[in-house]
């Protein structure tokens, strides 16, 4: 039996896993949302799918599954409480159905709470937007008074004679010349792409050797990469940037600490949301660090501009590096708490569908 090219990419685009069984409850075929949610398809032994389910769930689904093999029937169980060999819980909906076509069981799951992370990842992704044109709005209203300050506090230096005077106009004018520097970060536009395919682990090791040639002695970078990620479409150089913002973040999060880690990881994800669309294929980078956290009254700000933790910080590294990723049709989000906080960059990826054989 096989499934033709054409058939294999329609099934792994589906959001919902697909399992195929046989008559014997063995798995043969797993589309790449099981794969994602744990489900294993072993090759050099028996793969009875019972193995990888709780006591509990098998005495629900074996007669269910038996049911439809010999009446050749479609039957849905909706909010199932799976419960796996690892004693983990889901609540989900799920269809079986007997093919006479392939002599084998189709069976689908869909998560109910699937629904609630693309409603979370599309909020995230319109108050990111959102705020990062307001701060737009606000910075150019801001431009024009900052020159105007400054014309007048350069005026008044050449007009005075004292040392005094002349020291906090001085100040004035540093000080007026660091925030339009700041404005104009703001209102310039990342800087357009040069598209090409490039090696995601090659960025990453670009970005190693920034962090490392410019880190404290004392932290430890760790590097944890997935060599099964194909190529992606960007910008090496802009990607390079907005990953070596988020890493030199977390490098001045942790510098008084003890101890202080950052892991560099990498892995492909399925069935992801990214920016309120759900992705079948992801690449994933995360950039982990054992600091303090932010505080949790920031969590909802982090990427607007000009909002940091650090003193004298611009609050401007997560803002570009948002901007940059989005180029890449990807997105940003992070989880911190004291002693953790990761930064996970999505970025959507294409793989080469190869023809699958079902014994």
């Amino acid at each position: 039996m096989r499934i033709n090219e054409s058939e294999l990419s329609f099934l792994n685009q589906l959001t919902s896993e697909i399992i195929i069984l046989d008559e014997n409850l063995q798995i043969i075929w797993l589309n790449y949302s099981a794969l994602n949610k744990g489900w294993v398809l072993a090759s050099n032994k028996k793969n009875i799918i019972t193995e990888q389910l709780s006591e509990i769930t098998n005495n629900s689904l074996v007669s269910l599954f038996k049911n439809s093999i010999r009446n050749h029937i479609s039957q849905t169980k909706r909010d199932f409480e799976l419960i796996n060999s690892k004693l983990e819980k889901r609540e989900i909906d799920i269809t079986v159905r007997w093919s006479n076509s392939y002599e084998c069981l189709i069976v689908e799951i869909m998560c109910v709470d699937n629904l609630n992370k693309i409603v979370d990842s599309t909020k995230t992704f319109s108050i990111q937007k959102i705020a990062a044109n307001l701060a737009r709005t606000l910075a150019h209203e801001v431009k024009n008074p900052l020159s105007g300050i400054r014309g007048s506090a350069q005026i008044l230096y050449k007009k005075l004679d004292d040392s005094f005077s002349k020291k906090f106009l001085n100040i004035i004018i540093e000080e007026t010349d660091r925030l339009n520097s700041i404005v104009t970060k703001i209102l310039t536009p990342p800087a357009k792409p040069n598209l090409s395919l490039f090696n995601v682990h090659s960025a990453l090791e670009k970005v190693y050797a920034l962090a490392e040639a410019d880190k404290n002695s004392k932290i430890k970078l760790i590097r944890d990469y997935d060599p099964s990620i194909p190529e992606i479409n960007g910008d090496e150089n802009l990607f390079i940037q907005a990953i070596l913002n988020i890493v030199k973040n977390a490098q001045q999060a942790i510098q008084n600490i003890d101890d202080p880690i950052i892991i560099i990881r990498s892995r492909i994800e399925f069935g992801k949301p990214v920016n309120g669309k759900i992705h079948q294929i992801i690449c994933s980078i995360q950039i982990k660090d054992n600091g303090p956290g932010i505080p949790v009254e920031l969590h909802d700000q982090v990427f607007f501009p000009m909002v940091s933790v650090k003193e004298n910080g611009s609050g401007l590294g997560l803002t570009i590096a948002q901007d940059i990723i989005r180029i890449h049709g990807g997105g940003i989000i992070f989880n911190s708490q004291p002693g953790e906080t990761v930064f996970s960059i999505h970025v959507p990826i294409r793989m080469e569908e190869e023809e699958i054989k079902i014994a």
